[in-house]
């Protein structure tokens, strides 16, 4: 009887006689994943004329299951959150497709109130964000404009006619061909554009350009000028591995691809290799004539 009413408590019991549940997912490793980033300068100050549209670039890297929103500070007024646009107003839109790391913001025409300080930002802890301060010319600031010439940073004008002459493109055929070891120059160029993007970000193979983390022998130069910018890419000491797509996306504008294919060079060692192996046989067939000819001359001197 003592053996039916004398059982031990379960946390007494030897562990392993006991089941312990487990999640279904235990074993699988954790897999890294990297943060959203930023690409461009964290402050862009831009100035516009009533009437004119103006973009506001906004573009990020692995931004994955993080959500953004454009704000308008100092009233903390969300514009927008993911692909959702809140605002009622016909003159405001959201410039993004599925897989694209741009979310650009684009106001027009402007009006005197469109003014004030408007943030890029996403939701990650902590908060990551970028900045864009739009200030809507007036008055003597029209006139003087007007006497320089130019237009403002990043302003589209009102006549779209104008905005279609636009173009982006890298002077290169669509494939390019390269000798391993030697050197490709890539230049991108955007023509007739109202005044100069504030940046480009080149993608090689499909991943932004980060001096930190691609290879070295890559040199990146940039010109602006009135009409059109250009930025010119170097790499040097092409491999194998570099054959790929190479993009160029400035801010603001159409992006411009063309693919690499890098060829690989023969063995320069082969012709030396031959000229060894003959000199190889030819030094055996010396010595063996070299000997026969000995041979000859001790028989020779012992008759």
């Amino acid at each position: 009887l003592s053996y039916f009413f004398h059982h031990k408590p379960l946390h007494e019991r030897e562990e392993g006689h006991l089941i312990l549940p487990q999640p279904l997912n235990y074993r699988l490793p954790h897999i890294p994943t990297k943060p959203p980033s930023f690409l461009g300068p964290s402050f862009l100050n831009i100035t516009a004329a009533p009437g004119t549209t103006v973009v506001l670039p906004c573009r990020v890297l692995n931004i994955g299951s993080a959500s953004l929103s454009w704000l308008r500070r100092p009233q903390l007024t969300v514009l927008s959150s993911g692909n959702t646009l809140f605002s009622s107003s016909p003159r405001l839109r959201l410039l993004h497709f599925e897989g694209s790391p741009d979310w650009t913001l684009q106001i027009g025409p402007l009006v005197p109130q469109d003014k004030g300080t408007y943030e890029c930002q996403v939701n990650t802890e902590p908060k990551q964000s970028r900045t864009v301060q739009l200030n809507v010319m007036a008055g003597s600031q029209l006139n003087d404009q007007e006497s320089k010439g130019p237009g403002p940073a990043l302003a589209l004008q009102g006549d779209s006619s104008i905005a279609r002459l636009q173009k982006t493109e890298i002077l290169a055929p669509d494939t390019m061909r390269v000798e391993e070891g030697g050197t490709a120059t890539l230049e991108c160029v955007v023509t007739e554009h109202e005044v100069a993007p504030p940046y480009f970000t080149w993608y090689i193979l499909g991943a932004p350009l980060d001096f930190s983390q691609h290879r070295g022998g890559i040199l990146l130069q940039t010109e602006k000028k009135r009409r059109s910018s250009s930025s010119r890419l170097t790499l040097t000491r092409m491999s194998l591995s570099d054959s790929g797509p190479y993009t160029c996306s400035p801010a603001g504008g159409d992006n411009a691809t063309i693919h690499i294919i890098v060829k690989e060079v023969e063995n320069r060692n082969s012709f030396f290799s031959s000229e060894d192996n003959s000199a190889t046989d030819w030094s055996l067939g010396s010595f063996w004539v070299m000997a026969w000819t000995s041979g000859l001359i001790m028989m020779a001197l012992e008759v």
